[in-house]
């Protein structure tokens, strides 16, 4: 009965055994054991699981059959959608950066510099605000402050190449180098060291 709950809030996290077993510094065989019923987790490793999957104890033991059906008939959450989402966002603010890199010098009257902060450094701001609140769809707390430093870095880095265009006015040669940081960002950093993934595999699957 646990064996089957552990595989069922491990898959409804979109998690692979393998990733459980190095989240809890333990092997793979040992996770597939647990959710066969052929072990059972220590009482440190339940907690930590059960923490991991934003479920009480009694859930995870399958004691809470009444929480569990509320849980089953609420709608679920789309991961993929979720991806999608904080990779739009993460674009959206390289763009908006590179944007406030073509400031003019000098505006005639006030109102362009109104236009300007308007489609320019409000967006930027709220892209990077957008970037920081989709840090909340990893459930486990020890990779969402580990993505947090990462995209910190991410950040501070992006923001030194568009001051770095800035001041030296190699506009086309700052868009590029930023939208190459930004999909290195995507495509490499995010999969291989945030756990985000835009599709399941093979590996994520019972």
């Amino acid at each position: 009965m646990m064996g089957e709950q552990l595989r069922k809030y491990r898959t409804r996290k979109g998690l692979s055994q393998e990733k459980i077993a190095q989240l809890l510094g333990v092997s793979r065989q040992a996770v597939t054991k647990w959710e066969t019923s052929q072990t059972t987790p220590s009482s440190d490793h339940l907690i930590a699981l059960a923490k991991l999957y934003e479920v009480s104890l009694d859930e995870l033991a399958g004691f809470a059959a009444s929480a569990d059906a509320k849980q089953e008939a609420a709608p679920k959450k789309n991961a993929i959608l979720r991806a999608n989402v904080t990779r739009i966002a993460i674009i959206c603010q390289a763009a908006f950066l590179n944007a406030t890199i073509h400031r003019p010098g000098e505006f005639e009257v006030p109102v362009q510099q109104v236009v300007w902060v308007l489609f320019t450094l409000v967006p930027l701001l709220a892209s990077s605000v957008w970037m920081a609140y989709n840090l909340r769809y990893e459930p486990n707390p020890y990779q969402r402050r580990k993505n947090s430093r990462i995209e910190l870095l991410y950040c501070v880095l992006q923001l030194a190449i568009a001051l770095a265009g800035y001041y030296t006015k190699w506009y086309f040669a700052t868009a590029l180098l930023l939208m190459a940081v930004c999909f290195f960002y995507l495509f490499k950093i995010n999969p291989q060291y945030m756990n985000r993934k835009l599709v399941k595999t093979k590996a994520d699957t019972p």
